[in-house]
C-alpha cells in the first residue's frame, strides 16, 4: 500500500478515519485481533471492512484472504453490501491493485458467487446468520448438495467471520466460537476460521474486548465527531401504562413530526406497526391530511421485493440521508425490529413500546445518530391484559423462565435510573455507557444445543440428500432453541404449475432450481404456526375447481434437503397439526396457490393469484418480480415437444428461436413424445458449467497451471501442494471414454473437456471423475506415498462435490465395470479417513483449491492458456 492508512481510508470511505479505527488497523497488522468490538450505536463500525482490507495490504500480511461479515437483519445485509462494493471500486485509488471480489448471501442481491472463484483473491462475504450459518455447517439453505462442501471449505478457513451485533445472536456466536481457531472443532488444522464479535450492548467479561478509550473522546464535540455522536442529547420520557397504546404512540408521533421532522415508531409486532400507520395517515381534518403519503411501515416479515421498493421512497430516504431538510415536510416511519440494528437509520425523534435493554438500547441508536440536535424520546408503558391467577403461577414461571414481558420490566427500572435532563432521563450513548444492566432486563436467550463431531459427521456427507438419522436440520444450532415459534420462508413459482413438474427426479428438481435460483425478492419469511394458518386458510378460500386443479401440484420443501409434496399432502399435514414440513424450511409453492398482497409483501388468504390457473395456458409474472429481476434470473420458459410444434410460453415476451438451448429440463412423458421445459434466458453464470468448447489437453493444462498458482499465492508446499498437482493433471482422465466423447460431440483422437453448449444424457448415469478416480488408481496406488496418493485421490473424486462419501449417480467405470465396486468403496473409505485426519473445513477447503482451478480453466476460451 504506497499511501498511508489516513489517505488511503479517505479514498476508500470518502471521510476522515475516527481514532479507533487508526488502533483497529494497528492490531490487525499485529496479528492482534479482538474477540469483541464493543462501541456504541453510530461509531461507524462497519467500516472494519475497510480497516481490514487496508490491514492486508501491510508488509506485515498474516490476516486470512475472506473477510464474512454477518448480520442478523436482511435490510442491514443490503448497506453493508453497498459499502463492501464502494470498497472494491476505490481500491486501486487507495493503492490495492486487486480489489476484493464482493457477493451477498441474503438482502435484495442473490449471490453472485465471485467468492468462490478464487480461493487465493480477497473477497468479502456479506450474510445473514441463516444463510451464512447453514453453509459453514456443510446445509446451505437454498444450496445444492454438490455446493455445499465448497461454501463450507471457503467459510471455515482462511477468513475473518465479524458478527455484527452479536448480543442478537448467542447461540450463533457459540457456534462460532467452538468452530473458530479459539474452539474444539479445528484446532490448528489448516487456516482456521477466526472470529470478532461487534456489538453496541456490551457483555464478554473476559474476552479480548477492543473498546473506546480516553484518547478517542479528546476535545471537543465540534471537532470531535466520536465525541458529538458520544454525548448526542436524547430526553427520554417515559409514560405510565396506557390501554390504547397504537392511539397514544400515533398521536405523539404526529406531533413530533409536525415540524418538518423525522420520526420512528417502534413496536413488536407487525400488526401492531401497520394499524399504527393507518391512524397516522389518516390523521388531521377532512381537507388536510398531512401524512397520507408521509408514513412507511418496515417489518421483517416483508418480502425483499417489498424492501427495494420501500428503500426507494421519499420517505425512506429521508431517514437514510442525514440532515434533514424540515422544509421537506414531516415523515413517519413505523418498524419492527428489522429496523433496530445496525441500520444507518437515522430520526429526529423517536416513539416506542417498551422493550427489553437491549432492544431499547439498539432503538436509541436509530435516533440523533450524528449528535446534531435534541431528541425526544417517548416510551409507552402498554396496559397489561388481566390474567387469571393460580397458586402455582409463581412456580411455572420459575419453570419457563425469563420471557420478553419480564425482561421489559425489568428494562423499566433501569430506564429509571438514567440521570436527568431538562425534559426527561439523558438517554446519550455516554449515559447508556455508564448503566449496570442485569441479564434479567435483557431478551431471553434461547437454550444453546452443543455441537458434536457426530452431527459433523452427519453434515459432512453432502450427497446424501434423503434424510437420515442423526442428521437434524441446522436450525437449532444457529438459531437455538427458543420459545416462540421458529419461521417458514415462502416463495411462488410458476414452473410447479407445469404438468410434469412434480414426476421429476429429486436431483433435476435441484438442477433445475440451482440454475434458476429462488431469489431473496421473491421470499416472505414468517413465523412457523402463521405460515400454516395462511396456507390452511387459503386453500379453504379456493373454490372446489380450483382446488381440483391444484391438488396434485407440487411443494418444494427444503430443509437441508430437497422433498417435493403435493399441495393436498401439504394441507392435510397442517391440518393434521404437524408442523415439521415446514418449521425452519423454505417452501417453494406453485404459483397458482396466490395468497399475496401485494406492495405490502403479507401473506392474505384472500389475496387474488398470481400464477397460471391450469397446466399450460395462461402467461405468469412469476411472484411480482420486477423486469430486470425476471430477464436476469432465467423466469422466462416455454414447454415445446420433441418436435417443438407445440409450446406453452410462460413469461411476458416472445420466445427468441436461438434461446432454446440455453437451458432444459426433460419433463416425464407418458407418450412417445419428449416434453422439455427449457428456459428463455442462460441459466445463471457459474464459470464451472463451461461456456466454451475446449479440447481436453487445453483444459487439463489449464487447470495444472491455475493450480500451481494458487498454491503459489496461498503459500503450500509439502505434500498438499504435490496431491494437488497431481489431482489437477489427472481429474479429467475419465472424460476420454467413449460413452463421454458422445455426450459432448468429440471425437476420436481430439476428445473434448468442454462442449460449449449442452451436454446429453449419458446411459447409466456415468461420472467421469470416477472414471477418473478409476484410471489414478490403477496408474498411482503403489508407487506414491499413501499421504499424496489418498488426498490426490479424493480431490479428483470430489471435483465436483460429489465423493462425499459417494457417487449418488454414475459410480462405475464402462472400461473397468468389475473393478468399480471396489473402486467405490475405497473411496468411502478414504473420504472418512482424510476426513478425520484434515478435519472438516480443512479437507473441504483442500477439495476447492482443485474447483477453482477447474471453473477457472472452463471459464477460459479457446487458446487462452499460454496467457
Amino acid at each position: 500500500m504506497r499511501l498511508n492508512f489516513d489517505e488511503a481510508f479517505q479514498i476508500l470511505t470518502g471521510h476522515q478515519p475516527f481514532a479507533w479505527q487508526r488502533r483497529l488497523y494497528d492490531d490487525f497488522r499485529a496479528g492482534n485481533l479482538p474477540q469483541l468490538i464493543d462501541l456504541p450505536t453510530g461509531m461507524g463500525k462497519t467500516a472494519v471492512m475497510a480497516v481490514w482490507l487496508l490491514a492486508r495490504e501491510c508488509p506485515l500480511k498474516g490476516l486470512p484472504t475472506r473477510l464474512v461479515y454477518v448480520v442478523d437483519r436482511r435490510t442491514v445485509v443490503d448497506q453493508a453490501t453497498e459499502l463492501a462494493e464502494k470498497l472494491a471500486i476505490n481500491a486501486p485509488a487507495a493503492g490495492i491493485p486487486l480489489p476484493p471480489l464482493v457477493s451477498t448471501l441474503r438482502g435484495r442481491l442473490a449471490d453472485n458467487l465471485e467468492w468462490t472463484r478464487d480461493p487465493s483473491r480477497t473477497a468479502i462475504i456479506i450474510g445473514t446468520v441463516d444463510m451464512v450459518g447453514s453453509r459453514l455447517l456443510f446445509s446451505g439453505y437454498r444450496s445444492r448438495y454438490k455446493w455445499r462442501p465448497l461454501h463450507a471449505g471457503l467459510l471455515g478457513q482462511d477468513s475473518l467471520l465479524i458478527l455484527d451485533e452479536a448480543h442478537l445472536s448467542d447461540p450463533f456466536r457459540k457456534l462460532l466460537c467452538d468452530i473458530g481457531s479459539d474452539g474444539q472443532f479445528q484446532g490448528a488444522k489448516g487456516r482456521p476460521m477466526q472470529v470478532v464479535c461487534m456489538s453496541a450492548t456490551s457483555g464478554g467479561v473476559g474476552v479480548r474486548k477492543f473498546q473506546l478509550t480516553t484518547d478517542d473522546l479528546r476535545g471537543g464535540v465540534d471537532s470531535n465527531p466520536v465525541l458529538e455522536r458520544y454525548k448526542a442529547i436524547k430526553r427520554l420520557q417515559i409514560h405510565g401504562p396506557t390501554k390504547d397504546f397504537l392511539g397514544a404512540a400515533a398521536k405523539k408521533a404526529v406531533e413530533l413530526a409536525a415540524g418538518g421532522s423525522r420520526v420512528v415508531v417502534f413496536v413488536r409486532s407487525p400488526d401492531d406497526a401497520v394499524k399504527i400507520a393507518e391512524k397516522v395517515r389518516v390523521s388531521g381534518d377532512k381537507k388536510n391530511k398531512p401524512f397520507g403519503n408521509a408514513v412507511e411501515v418496515l417489518t421483517g416479515t416483508m418480502r425483499g421485493i417489498e424492501r427495494d421498493e420501500l428503500l426507494d421512497k421519499p420517505v425512506m430516504k429521508r431517514f437514510l440521508n442525514p440532515p434533514n431538510a424540515q422544509s421537506d415536510g414531516p415523515v413517519i416511519l413505523v418498524s419492527t425490529s428489522a429496523g433496530e440494528v445496525g441500520f444507518d437509520l437515522n430520526a429526529d425523534h423517536m416513539v416506542c413500546d417498551l422493550a427489553p435493554m437491549d432492544s431499547m438500547i439498539q432503538r436509541l441508536g436509530r435516533v440523533n445518530r450524528r449528535g446534531k440536535g435534541e431528541a425526544q424520546v417517548h416510551v409507552f408503558q402498554r396496559e397489561a391484559k388481566a390474567k387469571k391467577t393460580k397458586d402455582n403461577d409463581a412456580e411455572k414461571k420459575k419453570e419457563i423462565g425469563p420471557t420478553y414481558e419480564s425482561a421489559s420490566a425489568e428494562a423499566l427500572k433501569v430506564l429509571g435510573t438514567l440521570p436527568m435532563l431538562d425534559g426527561g432521563h439523558n438517554a446519550s450513548p455516554e449515559a447508556l455507557a455508564h448503566l449496570e444492566i442485569p441479564d434479567a432486563a435483557l431478551n431471553p436467550k434461547p437454550r444453546t444445543v452443543e455441537l458434536t463431531d457426530i452431527l459433523l459427521d452427519n453434515w459432512s456427507m453432502t450427497t446424501i440428500v434423503e434424510p437420515m438419522p442423526g442428521r437434524p436440520p441446522v436450525a437449532d444450532w444457529l438459531r437455538g432453541v427458543a420459545d416462540d415459534k421458529p419461521e417458514t420462508t415462502i416463495a411462488w413459482r410458476a414452473e410447479l404449475d407445469v404438468a410434469g413438474f412434480a414426476g421429476l427426479d429429486i436431483s433435476d428438481v435441484e438442477d433445475w432450481f440451482d440454475a434458476h435460483r429462488v431469489l431473496p425478492q421473491e421470499t416472505l419469511t414468517v413465523p412457523a404456526y402463521e405460515a400454516s394458518n395462511w396456507i390452511l386458510e387459503r386453500w379453504r378460500q379456493l373454490d372446489d375447481e380450483a382446488q381440483s386443479k391444484i391438488a396434485r401440484r407440487p411443494c418444494v420443501i427444503d430443509r437441508g434437503g430437497l422433498r417435493i409434496v403435493t399441495v393436498e399432502t401439504l394441507t392435510t399435514n397442517l391440518g393434521n397439526k404437524s408442523l415439521w414440513d415446514i418449521i425452519g424450511a423454505d417452501i417453494i409453492l406453485p404459483a397458482s396457490f396466490g395468497g399475496i398482497e401485494r406492495g405490502r409483501g403479507l401473506l392474505d388468504a384472500e389475496a387474488p393469484k398470481i400464477g397460471p390457473n391450469s397446466d399450460r395456458d395462461t402467461p405468469a409474472r412469476v411472484a411480482d418480480v420486477a423486469d430486470e429481476i425476471l430477464s436476469q434470473s432465467g423466469r422466462r420458459y416455454r414447454m415445446v415437444t420433441s418436435d417443438e410444434s407445440e409450446f406453452t410460453l410462460c413469461g411476458d415476451a416472445p420466445p427468441d428461436p436461438g434461446d432454446l438451448s440455453k437451458f432444459a429440463l426433460d419433463l416425464p412423458s407418458d407418450g412417445d413424445t419428449v416434453r422439455h421445459l427449457v428456459s428463455l434466458v442462460p441459466k445463471r453464470d457459474r464459470t464451472e458449467f463451461g461456456s466454451q468448447a475446449q479440447g481436453l489437453t487445453e483444459h487439463v493444462v489449464a487447470v495444472c497451471r491455475n493450480a500451481e498458482e494458487i498454491a503459489k499465492r496461498l503459500s503450500l508446499t509439502g505434500p498438499v501442494a504435490e496431491a494437488l498437482q497431481l489431482a489437477a493433471e489427472w481429474h479429467d482422465a475419465g472424460k476420454g471414454r467413449e460413452a463421454w466423447q458422445n455426450a459432448v460431440g468429440g471425437k476420436v483422437g481430439e476428445p473434448l473437456a468442454k462442449s460449449g453448449g449442452r451436454m446429453q444424457r449419458i446411459a447409466g448415469g456415468y461420472r467421469h471423475e470416477f472414471g477418473s478416480l478409476r484410471e489414478f488408481t490403477d496408474t498411482h496406488n503403489t508407487s506414491l506415498e499413501p499421504e499424496i496418493f489418498d488426498l490426490a485421490a479424493h480431490l479428483i473424486a470430489a471435483h465436483h462435490g460429489r465423493g462425499r462419501p459417494h457417487f449418488p449417480k454414475g459410480g462405475f467405470d464402462p472400461d473397468a465395470r468389475a473393478a468399480s465396486p471396489s473402486v467405490a468403496a475405497d473411496a468411502m473409505r478414504r473420504f472418512a479417513r482424510l476426513q478425520k485426519k484434515y478435519g472438516w473445513w480443512y479437507l473441504a477447503w483442500l477439495e476447492s483449491l482443485l474447483r477453482c482451478a477447474d471453473a477457472m480453466a472452463s471459464a477460459e476460451k479457446s487458446g487462452e492458456n499460454g496467457k
